[in-house]
C-alpha cells in the first residue's frame, strides 16, 4: 500500500479550506496508508483531525504562534524580530519535515495553501516523495515569487478556474471543485413577516461585515434581522476589528437589528431558515479606524458558504471573489455584485427581497456540481 504524509499546520475553528481537508484525509485512507503530521492543539480543528488516528505532533508550537495567528504578518509594520522569527520557523519547520519525510518513506506528501508549502516543502526535492500542494487562494506575491513557490511542488490543485488562472504557470495545475455532502432534507421556515439575512465567515477585516452593517440602513425592510454566524480571530496590531463593529452597530443604531451568535460548526440548518444570504467578501479596499488605515483584501477561491446556502435553496447577495461566478451560474441563485460596497450591497438585498418569489435556487444542480463523490474521483486520479 503507498503512503502519503500529511503537513497540517492550520489550527482553530473549520473554515471552508478545513472542510475540504477533512473529506480528502478519509478519501486518502481508504487507499492509502496516511500519516498525519499537526500542531496538536486544544481546537475543534485539530481535535477533529486527531480522530482520524495516525497523528503525530509537529513541535515547538510556542516559535509557530510568535509568527503565525499574531496579525503582524497582514501589515507592513514587521520589525526585525518578526522577520527572524519568520526565517526560524521556516528553517525549523523544512528541517522537521525533511527529516520526517526521509524516515517515512512516503510516495506522496500532501499540504495546502502557502503556509503549508513554505514551513514543509522546501527541502523534499532531495526526496523521492512527490509533492502535492492543495492551494485555497489566489497568491499574494510577485510572478516571480509565484513561479518559485510553484516549483517546490509536483501537482497543484486548486479549487476554482479563476485561481487556476491567476497563477503564472499551469502545466502542473489542476481545477478539481471542492465536495461536500450536500445531501439532505429542505425544511424552510414558516412565513414570518420578519426578514432574516445572514453573514458567515470569520470576523476579520477581509470578510467584509462592516459592509454589511453599513448597508443596513439603506435596505428598505424595517424588519429585517442580520444573523451573524463567525467569531472574532486574532487582534490585528493595526486596527482593533471587534472594536470597530461595536462602533458602527452603536453609531448607526443596528442594537436591535444584529444577533451575534458566535462560530456555528453546523451553520447550515441555521442559512435554510435564513431568506437571504449575504457574502461581503472584500476584493480591495482602505479601511480606517481611529486615525488607523489598514489596506483590506480577499483570500477566497470557492466559498464554501455560498454552495452550502444554495444547496439548501437560500438564494445569494455575493461580492465577485475567485470562484464565485462558478458557483452563482443561475439568475434564480442570487446576485453577484463588482465588490463589498454597502450601496452594491443594499441595492442587491432590496432586489431580492422584493421579488422573493423569482429567487428560488435550484438545490440539485449544487449538489450535484460539487458533490463528494466527484471531488473523490478526481483526488484518486491525482494520487495515482
Amino acid at each position: 500500500m503507498k503512503k502519503v504524509v500529511i503537513f497540517e499546520f492550520f489550527t482553530g475553528n473549520i473554515a471552508g479550506a478545513q472542510k475540504v481537508t477533512l473529506n480528502i484525509i478519509p478519501m486518502l485512507k481508504e487507499k492509502y496508508n496516511v500519516v498525519i503530521y499537526q500542531r496538536l492543539n486544544d481546537t475543534l480543528y485539530s481535535n477533529t483531525v486527531k480522530k482520524f488516528g495516525d497523528t503525530k505532533k509537529i513541535p515547538f508550537e510556542s516559535l509557530f504562534t510568535k509568527v503565525f495567528g499574531t496579525g503582524r504578518f497582514e501589515s507592513n509594520k514587521k520589525t526585525k524580530m518578526d522577520k527572524l522569527y519568520f526565517i526560524l520557523n521556516v528553517l525549523f519547520f523544512n528541517t522537521f519535515s525533511l527529516f520526517h519525510v526521509i524516515k517515512e518513506k512516503p510516495d506522496y506528501t500532501y499540504t495546502y495553501d502557502p503556509r503549508g508549502l513554505v514551513l514543509s516543502c522546501l527541502l523534499l526535492k532531495l526526496t523521492r516523495t512527490k509533492v502535492i500542494w492543495h492551494l485555497h487562494s489566489k497568491l499574494s506575491c510577485s510572478p516571480k515569487v509565484a513561479k518559485i513557490m510553484m516549483s517546490f511542488a509536483d501537482e497543484i490543485i486548486v479549487p476554482s478556474e479563476n485561481i487556476k488562472e491567476s497563477l503564472p504557470l499551469d502545466n502542473k495545475v489542476k481545477v478539481i471543485y471542492n465536495g461536500f455532502d450536500l445531501k439532505r432534507e429542505i425544511e424552510k421556515s414558516p412565513v414570518s413577516e420578519t426578514l432574516n439575512l445572514s453573514f458567515v465567515g470569520s470576523l476579520v477585516a477581509h470578510k467584509g461585515l462592516h459592509n454589511i452593517l453599513l448597508s443596513l440602513t439603506a435596505i428598505n425592510h424595517s424588519n429585517i434581522k442580520l444573523h451573524v454566524y463567525g467569531s472574532y480571530a486574532h487582534s490585528n496590531p493595526l486596527l482593533d476589528y471587534e472594536e470597530y463593529i461595536n462602533s458602527l452597530i452603536v453609531e448607526n443604531s443596528l442594537q436591535d437589528k444584529v444577533i451575534f451568535h458566535g462560530w456555528c460548526s453546523n451553520v447550515i440548518p441555521e442559512i435554510m431558515k435564513s431568506d437571504l444570504l449575504i457574502f461581503p467578501s472584500v476584493i480591495n479596499q482602505t479601511l480606517s479606524f481611529k486615525g488607523e488605515t489598514m489596506n483590506v483584501n480577499s483570500s477566497e477561491a470557492l466559498p464554501t458558504i455560498v454552495i452550502e446556502a444554495l444547496s439548501v435553496e437560500t438564494p445569494v447577495v455575493a461580492v465577485n471573489t475567485p470562484g464565485i461566478s462558478e458557483i452563482v451560474v443561475e439568475k434564480s441563485d442570487g446576485i453577484i455584485i463588482n465588490e463589498s460596497e454597502p450601496t452594491l450591497i443594499a441595492d442587491a438585498v432590496n432586489k431580492i427581497l422584493d421579488n422573493k418569489g423569482f429567487y428560488h435556487p435550484d438545490s440539485s444542480l449544487i449538489i450535484s456540481k460539487f458533490s463528494l463523490e466527484k471531488m473523490q474521483q478526481h483526488i484518486y486520479n491525482t494520487f495515482k
